[in-house]
């Protein structure tokens, strides 16, 4: 299939969370055809359609990994995928005790097996050109998240340098953002202390994350391929 960019779009799953939305927004700020996958937030998925009418959301449940029949959908509503970022992610704290192997699976089936049958299947389809996971910098951390998700992270670390080596020429790369601001993060005590040991003073804006997707789609050279490009202010650079 020959993709044009008329007819060619870029997949965001997750695109309806904090970092997902500003993905969605900054690339289709650059002109891009976009489709987001949403799990639960209608609500915020039809916000994001009502802003921009060119944007196409489409429901998924990731973790039954239906991706062939998702990926049609896709194709049926948006165009073929040209680019994959996968954005979705089951953010994780479960202490280690309370931590079943039934939710550690979920965690990982979510944040990584979607992922790979994702980038496998666009591969096959024969679209496909570059792939962006959503790393962390919890993959070399530990005490960011729980065990699910600190190893899912180093996962996805490991699964963007394995797929860049064996669905080349595809270009496959991972940003790991470090602690993001949002909602969540202001004015909880709990992340006050950690940002003020980052070398810039300040937790990481969504925006710069979109940023750097967007450079990573639209920007960097053909050679840049199955890389992790911290984006945490810092703090990877230090003990928190």
């Amino acid at each position: 299939m020959v993709v044009t960019e008329a007819t060619a779009c870029t997949l965001v799953t997750g695109g309806t969370g904090v970092v997902g939305q500003a993905v969605v927004r900054r690339l289709l700020a650059t002109g891009r055809r976009v489709c987001l996958t949403y799990g639960a937030n209608s609500t915020v998925a039809e916000r994001l359609v009502a802003e921009a009418p060119g944007l196409v959301a489409v429901r998924a449940d990731l973790r039954s990994l239906n991706i062939a029949q998702l990926l049609d959908k896709v194709a049926d509503r948006a165009g073929p995928v040209e680019a994959l970022v996968h954005a979705a992610a089951l953010v994780d704290h479960t202490p280690v005790a309370s931590l079943d192997a039934e939710h550690f699976a979920e965690v990982l089936t979510v944040n990584v097996t979607a992922a790979f049958a994702l980038a496998r299947e666009l591969a096959k389809r024969g679209t496909l050109r570059d792939v962006v996971l959503l790393s962390s910098i919890a993959a070399s951390i530990a005490d960011l998240g729980s065990v699910a998700y600190t190893t899912s992270k180093g996962a996805t670390d490991a699964l963007t340098r394995a797929l860049a080596l064996h669905l080349a020429p595809v270009r496959v790369n991972a940003v790991a953002p470090g602690i993001i601001r949002s909602h969540r993060t202001d004015g909880d005590p709990l992340f006050s202390g950690p940002a003020a040991r980052i070398p810039d003073a300040a937790l990481v804006a969504p925006g710069a994350v979109a940023d750097v997707v967007s450079y990573l789609l639209d920007g960097a050279p053909d050679a840049l391929s199955g890389q992790v490009l911290g984006v945490d202010g810092g703090a990877s650079l230090r003990r928190l």
